[in-house]
C-alpha cells in the first residue's frame, strides 16, 4: 500500500452467486491499488455463497462479511453505505469482474481533477468465464461541472451502478429505491443532484455477466416485477416535484417513462390488469407534468393512449 492513498470502499451484495461469487472476489483481490475494504452482504443466500464469502475474509483482512434475511440488492446496499470507511466508494455484483486497474484508474481522476463528486468509467457485457481482459477505450477523461444530472440522465451508460466511483461524503446522503428495476440509475440521479463536478473515463473497467440464470433480466417481463415498474415511474415524477423541476427536459423523462412502463406491464399480464395498473390513482399523478411532445413518434403514442385512457382491446396489442 502506497503510503496516504485514500481508502476505497467496495459494496458487493450477494444472494446465491455460489457459481461466480469467487471469480468477482478475486478481480477484487488482486487490484493494482491496494488501499481498499470489501464489504460483502450476504443477502440470505440459501445455496454455498456463504461459505465462500466467508473463507476469503479469512484470508484477506479487508473483506467484512454481513448475513442479513433476503430483502432485496437495494436494502443489501442501503445497509452496506451505512458501514463504509472509505473515501470513496464504489460497487461490484457477485458475478461480476472488476479490470485489475480499475479503482486506481478512477482515484486518480478523482486525484486529478479538484472538486469532483462522482466518476464514470465504461462496462463491457460477457458471458462463460472471463478469460481475457483488453485495454478498451481510449482512457480520455471529459469533466462537467454544469448540469450535471442532465449529464448523468442523458448518457444512458451513465445508468449503471457498475460504472461509478463516487465521494462517501455524496453516496451516503442517498439511498436505494426499493424496487428491483432501475434503481440503481435511481440512486445515481439522486447523488447526481447533489455532485459539483463529475467526470467520464472514456474506458471499459468493469465487465458485467448477461448469463446468470438468476439475474432479473433473465425474466423481465413477469407478473412479479408489476409493482416495480409501476414505482420507477412514480420515482421519476417525485424526484422531479421534490426538486420543483418546470424544465421540459425533466417533463420528457417522466413522459418517456410513462410509455416505456406502459409497454413493460402491457407485455407482462393480461388486458385487465393492465388496464387496473393505467387507472391506479398515483401512477397517473406524473401525467399533468409529463411532456411528450420530444418524445419518439412511438413513445407519443403510447403516452397519449395512457393519458386519455384508450385502453380497448384492439389498441392493448399496439404495445
Amino acid at each position: 500500500m502506497i503510503e496516504n492513498e485514500k481508502k476505497v470502499s467496495i459494496i458487493m451484495p450477494v444472494y446465491n452467486s455460489e457459481k461466480y461469487v469467487s471469480e468477482a472476489i478475486e478481480s477484487v483481490c488482486c487490484q493494482s491499488y491496494k488501499n481498499w475494504e470489501l464489504l460483502i452482504v450476504n443477502d440470505g443466500s440459501a445455496d454455498l455463497s456463504a461459505e465462500i464469502i466467508e473463507k476469503y475474509a479469512k484470508k484477506d483482512s479487508r473483506i467484512t462479511v454481513f448475513h442479513k434475511r433476503n430483502e432485496g440488492v437495494s436494502n443489501a446496499r442501503n445497509f452496506a453505505l451505512g458501514k463504509i470507511s472509505g473515501e470513496y466508494v464504489t460497487f461490484i455484483d457477485s458475478d461480476d469482474v472488476y479490470h485489475t486497474d480499475r479503482l486506481k484508474k478512477m482515484v486518480q481522476v478523482f486525484e486529478k481533477h479538484g472538486n469532483c463528486d462522482i466518476v464514470f468509467s465504461r462496462h463491457n457485457e460477457f458471458t462463460g468465464k472471463l478469460t481475457r481482459i483488453e485495454q478498451i477505450g481510449l482512457g480520455k477523461t471529459t469533466i462537467y461541472d454544469e448540469n450535471v444530472v442532465l449529464k448523468v440522465i442523458s448518457d444512458s451508460q451513465n445508468h449503471f451502478i457498475c460504472n461509478i466511483m463516487l465521494k462517501s461524503s455524496i453516496a451516503k446522503k442517498e439511498q436505494f429505491a426499493s424496487i428491483r428495476f432501475a434503481e440503481d440509475f435511481c440512486y445515481i440521479r439522486d447523488c447526481a443532484w447533489c455532485c459539483r463536478k463529475m467526470a467520464v473515463l472514456d474506458e471499459v473497467l468493469y465487465y458485467y455477466r448477461r448469463d446468470n440464470e438468476n439475474a432479473m433480466t433473465s425474466h423481465f417481463f413477469t407478473e412479479k416485477y408489476i409493482k416495480d415498474f409501476m414505482k420507477l415511474v412514480e420515482n421519476c415524477y417525485s424526484f422531479c416535484r421534490n426538486h420543483e423541476l418546470e424544465d421540459t427536459f425533466y417533463k420528457r423523462m417522466v413522459a418517456h417513462e410513462y410509455a416505456q412502463n406502459s409497454m413493460r406491464i402491457r407485455k407482462s399480464t393480461s388486458y385487465l390488469k393492465f388496464v387496473n395498473c393505467m387507472n391506479d390513482k398515483s401512477f397517473r399523478e406524473g401525467i399533468k407534468y409529463a411532456d411528450a411532445s420530444q418524445c419518439t413518434l412511438f413513445e407519443k403514442i403510447l403516452f397519449l393512449m395512457v393519458k386519455h385512457r384508450i385502453y380497448f382491446p384492439f389498441a392493448f396489442w399496439i404495445w
